[in-house]
């Protein structure tokens, strides 16, 4: 078994010097798939794409959406670049590229900041689930194995209704990284593993609204999927700290696979 000592998901900047450009180095954690073929999971894509725009605009994000355009096999390191297009000072409007030899393949419109001074309300409440350690495993991914991204997160099922399309997944680093928006986004891309009839299928886009960071321990996932139609699924999940603290919510559309793999995650 190998856990990754650092963030998978961190960025450094680039070594062409070019402002809001940075680099993700591509470690085994950050894929899913097999050794022979593996592929950048979208959430690694998504936290690294979080990472770099705060470094860039040295604000926490608000909200950002991903549009995953092309497959990332055999990538060894990814050029993301940020720019701001629009909005002020407090809160700004950027976009950022995915670039996996001089191509995009994942696109990212975002926003970053906060209006102060401000009172937090929060109305998401987390439901009244047993705790993680009253919970079974969650079955292990088809694609997942001990070194690559699955590997590095321990997952319980809290809650699991198919027929209403509701299920509670609690989730840890086992590194014992925090929960700062980079991995609340890693974290948000299980989305397809929340319903049997959605395991395999492949992301289209996804978006995650950053609320605010945890200490390291257990984020309580819940997912609702609200649609299979036209070949698609889709759905949103609310995400919630172990005290029961909301801390970010997340949406996406996946393509649902013509025949599901069982125990995907």
């Amino acid at each position: 078994m190998t856990i990754a000592k650092f963030p998978f998901w961190r960025v450094v900047p680039s070594e062409s010097g070019r402002e809001g450009e940075y680099v993700l180095p591509i470690t085994r954690p950050a894929t899913v798939g097999p050794p022979g073929n593996p592929h950048i999971m979208g959430g690694a894509c998504l936290g690294a794409a979080v990472d770099a725009l705060e470094l860039s605009s040295q604000q926490p994000p608000l909200w950002a959406t991903i549009q995953f355009r092309t497959p990332s096999q055999g990538a060894e390191e990814l050029t993301i670049r940020c720019e701001q297009v629009g909005g002020g000072r407090s809160i700004g409007q950027w976009q950022a590229d995915v670039i996996l030899n001089g191509r995009v393949i994942q696109m990212v419109t975002a926003a970053v900041g906060a209006r102060e001074p401000s009172e937090q309300v929060l109305f998401a409440k987390m439901p009244d689930v047993p705790q993680p350690d009253d919970c079974p495993e969650k079955p292990k991914d088809a694609n997942g194995f001990d070194d690559n991204l699955p590997g590095q997160l321990e997952r319980r099922t809290a809650l699991e209704d198919n027929e209403r399309g509701i299920e509670a997944v609690w989730s840890r680093s086992k590194a014992g990284f925090a929960n700062d928006a980079g991995l609340l986004a890693v974290i948000s891309d299980f989305f397809l593993g929340a319903h049997p009839r959605a395991h395999g299928g492949s992301s289209l886009d996804a978006t995650f609204r950053f609320i605010q960071s945890a200490p390291p321990g257990w984020v309580l996932s819940v997912t609702q999927m609200s649609a299979f139609d036209r070949g698609v699924a889709q759905g949103q999940a609310q995400h919630f700290g172990e005290d029961g603290t909301l801390l970010a919510i997340s949406s996406q559309t996946g393509v649902v696979p013509r025949v599901p793999l069982s125990g995907l995650a």
